[in-house]
Parts: C-alpha cells; sequence; structure tokens
C-alpha cells in the first residue's frame, strides 16, 4: 500500500476511534431515524428531499466500515 494511502487510512481509524465520533454517529443515527418517517412528507419535492438527507446520512453512518473494508482489501492486494 502506499505511504500515503496507509497514512489516510490510520488518521481515518483514528479519528473514527475516539468517543466524538461515536457521539456524532449517534447523534446522527437519531437524526437518520428521525428523517425516516412517511407520516410527516405531505408533498413529492419533501419526500426527495429526505431521501437525499437520509443518503448523506446513511454514508456517513457506514464510513467506517467502508473504510474498513477498503482497506482490508488494499492489504490483501500488498501480500
Amino acid at each position: 500500500m502506499a505511504p500515503e494511502l496507509q497514512k489516510f487510512y490510520d488518521e481515518a481509524f483514528t479519528m473514527m476511534s475516539t468517543q466524538g465520533w461515536a457521539d456524532l454517529m449517534e447523534d446522527v443515527k437519531k437524526i437518520a431515524d428521525s428523517y425516516d418517517k412517511l407520516s410527516s412528507v405531505t408533498e413529492t419535492h419533501s419526500l426527495d428531499f429526505r431521501r437525499g438527507q437520509l443518503d448523506i446520512l446513511n454514508w456517513l453512518l457506514g464510513l467506517r466500515t467502508a473504510y474498513e473494508e477498503t482497506y482490508d482489501s488494499l492489504e490483501q492486494e500488498s501480500l
């Protein structure tokens, strides 16, 4: 793995292991859960907007897993 890529993942994993990251993910999960309710949507524009918000929140919630899987794959390629 290239040194700059290794540094990127090391720093990302360090960030994601902090209490601040855990707190952020807890808040993001609460927001995502509140946006995932159709009862408050009254028109299609609102629905499309909410879907976009959920896409971003779900991406953020899954970021650590995506990084871990990509990192593992890159490590396997290096062997």
